[in-house]
């Protein structure tokens, strides 16, 4: 049976540049889009975090006015998530996870990804060694700043480097309103490491594959991430 990872965070808190914290989680449309679509296609979804904590929502994304869906798309997300409690609540620890056995790893966004999938050691162990073993790996949105752990250890060269790449916008940061409040963004960060970063208008689906990586870079394109994801996957 194909096992696909999903990567998530374990921490509700993003530093702001004014010292106070702004609620996070995972984004739920770019976790249960995937997840339903994963299990759909025969595979067992795996949920794993950096460190075995619990992966919090963000409850911004269950909202329909800041997750920009009906009130009936968000209590079915939710029922979802609620369906899958106890994976949330006890995942994986990312290091530990046996990759041998592992065929996919898909890292969706929110704003805990900028948190802590970022530097996070374990997240980078997972990451280099699905690269070294071929395993796809797929981001969207602020999950694609997972990809940044990659800078460890010191001295090696960043392996994205050059790559066409996309996450969030600095547009789209702008759009919702926390330009100025993030002490670094996705899009600027990706630029620095090196990445041939590209986006398309703000919100509307974009996605880019290569071989063994696929990114997308809003919620909007968490699903033409996943079916290019299963495309790899075979």
């Amino acid at each position: 049976m194909t096992r696909i990872v999903i990567l998530l965070a374990s921490t509700d808190a993003l530093p702001l540049v004014d010292g106070t914290n702004r609620s996070c989680g995972f984004w739920a449309e770019e976790v249960v889009g995937p997840w339903q679509l994963f299990s759909d296609q025969g595979a067992e979804v795996v949920v794993a975090t950096p460190d075995g904590g619990a992966a919090p929502v963000e409850e911004a994304s269950l909202v329909p006015e800041s997750a920009s869906l009906s009130r009936a798309e968000c209590d079915r997300l939710t029922a979802f998530l609620d369906e899958h409690a106890r994976e949330l609540e006890s995942p994986e620890t990312a290091d530990l996870l046996n990759m041998s056995a592992v065929d996919a790893v898909y890292v969706p966004g929110g704003y805990a990804p900028l948190a802590q999938l970022h530097n996070h050691r374990a997240v980078a162990t997972l990451l280099d060694r699905a690269r070294r073993a071929g395993t796809p790996i797929a981001t969207v949105c602020h999950g694609t700043a997972a990809l940044l752990s990659l800078h460890e250890p010191a001295g090696e060269a960043w392996p994205f480097t050059g790559r066409a790449l996309t996450g969030f916008s600095d547009a789209e940061e702008d759009s919702v309103g926390l330009t100025g409040k993030l002490s670094w963004t996705l899009e600027g960060a990706l630029v620095g490491a090196g990445a041939d970063y590209r986006c398309a208008a703000p919100w509307s689906e974009h996605v880019l594959e290569h071989a063994g990586l696929v990114t997308g870079q809003n919620p909007t394109s968490s699903m033409g991430v996943a079916r290019a994801l299963l495309g790899q996957v075979g």
